[in-house]
């Protein structure tokens, strides 16, 4: 298994970025490895929600499925998603730190078949995905901010 996490702190509330993480059509443009949504669910975004995207870290992209496995307004969400190779767990927690501002902690993990994983492939996922985390967690920033 390999973990990806970053955290940042955000000027603005969490209602801003829950709006946001909310609309899963909203991810290509929030988030480094996804290049754009596939299928995006039909009313309330929560619990039992699935999407589907086409993104990832080069040279391993292609289509995932992801599902809303958790549901915490204005705090947690907890999504599950595969590629068919590689099943994925992400984490985003959104903590209000006072002055309006929000820490969002993020983490990511992949679990594949060790058969899939020469260790130089690891590794270069692991420095490419902890690259486009940290990227996403700026753009995040800056489009909340700028709003």
């Amino acid at each position: 298994m390999m973990r990806l996490s970053s955290s940042i702190e955000i000027d603005a509330p969490p209602e801003k970025l829950w709006e946001l993480m909310c609309d899963p059509s909203n991810y290509p443009e929030l988030d480094e490895s996804t290049d754009r949504m596939v299928e995006v669910p039909d009313g309330e975004f929560g619990v039992g929600s699935v999407y589907r995207e086409y993104g990832g870290i080069a040279p391993f992209k292609g289509e995932s499925e992801w599902t809303v496995v958790e549901f915490d307004p204005m705090r947690r969400q907890v999504h599950d998603g595969t590629d068919g190779y590689v099943d994925l767990h992400l984490v985003v927690d959104l903590t209000e730190t006072g002055d309006g501002k929000t820490r969002v902690d993020q983490s990511l993990d992949i679990r594949g078949p060790w058969y899939m994983a020469p260790i130089n492939a690891v590794l270069m996922m692991q420095l490419r995905g902890q690259r486009a985390m940290d990227r996403s967690m700026i753009k995040v920033k800056r489009l909340v901010e700028g709003r």
